[in-house]
């Protein structure tokens, strides 16, 4: 019941994730001026699969500890939505600069969801360690779209 669970958890939270992007996200995304060492399209769709596949293992396994597991069950339905989130700033509104400078507290975020869940089960924290090595690349390629779309802020 736990995984049924986790991904329930992990489907209901990249629905916000599609409906805070808005419609033609990619269009979005392809319309960006980017830095030469940008991962295309195709790759930001493995990424985002690989980050859900990561996210509902850790679920699934923090669900299974029972109240053990509380607090990284909570941190990382937090990471989930504000993932979401992140996308509506890039994508929905346009703010690079916001979106850029929201790396900052979600990279926080994301990092006290490894440690709840590494004080659990370190096995189960691998996958968000992965993905916490992958952001400085997230916060150097919105960086780089800030400086390559000027217009693309008011700030």
């Amino acid at each position: 019941m736990s995984w049924i669970i986790a991904i329930a958890i992990a489907g209901l939270c990249a629905g916000l994730e599609a409906w805070f992007s808005g419609p033609k996200p990619f269009g979005i995304l392809e319309g960006y001026t980017q830095p030469a060492w940008a991962l295309p399209t195709w790759g930001w769709m493995i990424v985002g699969g690989v980050f859900y596949v990561v996210m509902v293992i850790a679920l699934g396994r923090m669900i299974e500890a029972g109240s053990a597991g509380l607090i990284a069950v909570v941190l990382i339905v937090a990471v989930l939505v504000t993932d979401g989130f992140w996308n509506y700033l890039l994508f929905r509104i346009k703010r690079l600069d916001w979106a850029f400078l929201y790396l900052f507290p979600y990279a926080a975020l994301v990092a006290a969801s490894l440690w709840a869940t590494l004080l659990v089960e370190p096995l189960a924290g691998i996958g968000i360690a992965i993905y916490l090595v992958f952001l400085p690349y997230d916060f150097a390629w919105t960086r780089a779209l800030v400086g390559l779309n000027p217009a693309s802020h008011r700030g």
